[in-house]
């Protein structure tokens, strides 16, 4: 890039920024960075952001109103936010992303239907549920709607800072966009008081289910075409010690089933992602379950040689 096209982009980007804090419009930059601001007593983590070659900074208060352990996870992702303050002297500008979130969820309830698809931002993630942001509206979804592939800790596939889509299952749109709005509030609240403190909160702020596994195929689908008592290859996506079990995902459809670890297995040999022959004891269909339990041809091979010794030393 040549001194006037280097020039050129500086200046668009300045537009940007300061049309931005004029007008509060949404703007998308990169995290390329943590660092501490300091502004007199006052020392806070921020987040820095590099807008078309200009640097900003995010601090950790205007994130998000989730309460975030750390910022590490953040750094290359790609941020929404307006710009609050514009500092030319030093060349750079403060961000707000709670404030654009607020904008983004007002479109959010304004245009989205169910069966819609949208990338959400993972906020926080424990061993049952991904905490989200879609288009600024949070929402929880639960570890069973996360894939048909069964993951015992979410905290093991899912990090914070990810972006994964989902397909909105339902949407509860809040209360000022629904109710009458020639009613008193007073009145509205009053009619829902009865409700539990759940529901109370879904119809005043809004509600959204999502779901990232309703954009899988079911592999249940394919049962047909697996048999019982018959033996298949597997690979084991997990290995559970405390509980003596391993989970083992059928080819070629990816169905996934759990068994007891074989006795007298050497559990250091066990590894995730090792190919194992797989036999179906029982398919219960109704269930969505396949009962069997791992065929080591090797440990045949021994049992066969043991065989034959002993018939010869006899």
């Amino acid at each position: 890039m040549n001194e006037n096209s280097f020039e050129m982009e500086r200046a668009a980007a300045w537009a940007d920024i300061k049309n931005s804090h004029r007008t509060q419009s949404v703007l998308k930059a990169q995290v390329i960075g943590i660092e501490i601001f300091e502004a007199g007593e006052v020392k806070e983590e921020c987040l820095k952001l590099n807008y078309r070659g200009i640097y900003g900074f995010l601090p950790k208060s205007f994130i998000d109103n989730y309460e975030f352990k750390g910022l590490q996870n953040f750094v290359g992702k790609t941020f929404d936010f307006v710009v609050s303050y514009v500092d030319l002297d030093n060349q750079t500008f403060a961000a707000n992303r709670i404030k654009a979130l607020e904008i983004s969820a007002k479109r959010f309830w304004n245009r989205a239907k169910e069966g819609d698809v949208y990338p959400a931002f993972v906020r926080g993630v424990d061993r049952f549920n991904v905490y989200l942001l879609v288009n600024g509206v949070p929402t929880k979804m639960f570890r069973n709607e996360f894939s048909y592939e069964f993951h015992e800790d979410l905290r093991e596939v899912v990090f914070i800072g990810e972006t994964i889509d989902v397909k909105l299952l339902e949407i509860v749109k809040p209360q000022a966009l629904t109710e009458d709005t020639n009613k008193p509030t007073e009145e509205l609240t009053e009619e829902i008081e009865a409700e539990n403190e759940a529901e109370n909160k879904k119809r005043i702020e809004g509600y959204i289910s999502v779901s990232s596994r309703a954009l899988e195929t079911d592999p249940m689908i394919y049962l047909n075409e697996y048999k019982e008592k018959s033996t298949y290859l597997g690979y084991i996506t997990k290995i559970s010690i405390d509980t003596g079990s391993l989970f083992v995902k059928l080819e070629p459809r990816g169905i996934q089933t759990r068994t007891g670890i074989p006795p007298s297995t050497n559990l250091n040999r066990l590894k995730v992602g090792d190919m194992v022959n797989f036999k179906i004891q029982e398919i219960i269909a109704h269930e969505r379950r396949v009962k069997g339990i791992i065929i080591d041809p090797r440990q045949n091979s021994r049992r066969q040689e043991n065989s034959r010794g002993s018939s010869y030393v006899r």
